[in-house]
């Protein structure tokens, strides 16, 4: 069941206004649920309603989405999200619609059909979409970038933000640099969960960032318990990583192993005692 928009008259404010902490937490309790942000999402958050263009280098499950889906509820036009992965930007999408917020993707899955029905909302006189994700491809074509220039000449466009910043080597990412001049005064933010010092300036320059507020969140897990054991010390490795399991209880797990070989085998031992486990390339899971 979709949840209906949160009311944002009370939170929503000029771009020269200080979004404050309580409004942006209430928007995140109203449609996502969580209490308060983790890590750096708010100084990410504040920094691009502000109008700051931002790195943001956040792990995988750090909240990296929320740092552009909350500045589309907290202000009034259009957030433009880059990436290139179209399985994300369904699933994304999907679970937004749920939640109540106007949002829609473009690729090349999609129909002529639902494409128009995009672009005729988008170049009506008061759009309705708080968010559109885009590929990056679809960002290079002359056509699409005419269409964001016109929307950004009516004063619709809130941020850009790209996702995925370490693809820059591709050439349709490379491309993205043509944003910052042709939608000028638009803030960036540009996000990635890898990213060696190097990589992020040779984003940070692809991209025309400026003088962006860099945001690095540590990759450290408190509840997660790391263990180092050193196979060809075993007398029986196999045997070592069944008894593992056995002793977790009624878990699920994951194991990666380097080879698909290895991985078969592995699954077939742990099947042989007990130990429920289906393999996919390289990884399988279990569940004892």
């Amino acid at each position: 069941m979709s949840k209906s928009a949160l009311p944002l008259q009370c939170v929503r404010g000029s771009e020269k206004q200080v979004i404050k902490k309580e409004a942006l937490v209430k928007l995140l309790r109203w449609h996502f649920g969580h209490s308060d942000f983790r890590g750096n999402q708010l100084e990410a958050i504040q920094a691009v309603l502000s109008g700051r263009d931002c790195f943001c280098l956040m792990p995988t499950g750090g909240g990296k989405s929320l740092c552009y889906q909350i500045p589309a509820l907290a202000k009034p036009g259009i957030v433009l999200v880059v990436s290139p992965l179209t399985a994300l930007m369904e699933n994304q999408v999907m679970a937004l619609k749920e939640k109540g917020i106007a949002v829609e993707y473009l690729s090349s899955t999609q129909t002529v059909k639902v494409k128009n029905k995009i672009y005729e909302n988008l170049e009506s006189g008061k759009p309705s979409l708080q968010l559109l994700y885009v590929t990056p491809e679809l960002i290079a074509t002359s056509g699409f970038m005419s269409k964001l220039m016109k929307i950004h000449g009516r004063g619709l466009l809130n941020l850009i933000a790209i996702d995925e910043v370490t693809s820059v080597q591709r050439p349709s990412y490379r491309k993205l640099s043509s944003l910052r001049n042709n939608l000028p005064g638009i803030p960036v933010l540009a996000l990635t969960a890898t990213a060696v010092p190097k990589v992020q300036e040779d984003v940070i320059k692809s991209l025309s960032l400026q003088k962006p507020l860099v945001l690095k969140s540590s990759f450290n897990r408190p509840n997660i318990y790391y263990e180092v054991r050193y196979k060809d010390l075993m007398d029986d490795p196999y045997s070592d990583i069944c008894n593992y399991l056995k002793s977790c209880g009624n878990v699920c797990a994951i194991v990666y192993c380097l080879e698909r070989t290895a991985c078969d085998d592995l699954a077939v031992h742990l099947s042989a005692q007990g130990i429920p486990c289906s393999g996919i390339g390289t990884v399988f899971s279990t569940c004892s």
